[in-house]
């Protein structure tokens, strides 16, 4: 099995990071692999959102999420990210919703194996003058020394 993740690490996006995840009843470790942090179709986002929308810039951060216990995970939220802005920070913009083409999933059924995966995304936005640089994970054991994923 392979170690997990030190809290604090910084990697770049493709880099595939181990976790110990809980989801509050069962316990496993899971591999997060950010595979892109791109800017999120501007047009879907105001028609989401609407005024909500107006001067910021949507940020969509895809990943794929792998059972490396085969605890059963199936049909749960899990381990979801955030949007870093080039000071290092989270954008400060809370949202509630998504867009067709960046909207999170709960984990599929089968996801109760070694092995099984399954893609996810998380919507963020901030303002067009201090873009999306990173995202992070601070969930379970990385709560305030979370992992991050550096753009290349």
């Amino acid at each position: 099995m392979e170690p997990t993740t030190p809290p604090g690490t910084s990697l770049t996006v493709g880099q595939r990071a181990v976790v110990n995840y809980s989801d509050g009843i069962d316990e496993g470790l899971l591999a997060i692999t950010v595979t892109a942090i791109e800017q999120a179709d501007q047009n879907e986002f105001r028609t989401a959102f609407g005024d909500k929308a107006q001067g910021l810039t949507p940020y969509c951060i895809r990943y794929t999420v792998e059972n490396l216990t085969g605890t059963d995970f199936g049909t749960k939220v899990g381990p979801t990210l955030e949007a870093l802005a080039g000071d290092g920070e989270t954008t400060g913009t809370f949202i509630t919703g998504d867009i067709p083409s960046c909207a999170p999933r709960l984990s599929p059924g089968d996801f109760d194996h070694p092995g099984a995966r399954y893609e996810n995304a998380d919507l963020d936005a901030t303002s067009p003058d201090d873009p999306v640089v990173a995202a992070r994970y601070d969930g379970n054991d990385y709560d305030g020394n979370p992992l991050v994923w550096r753009m290349p």
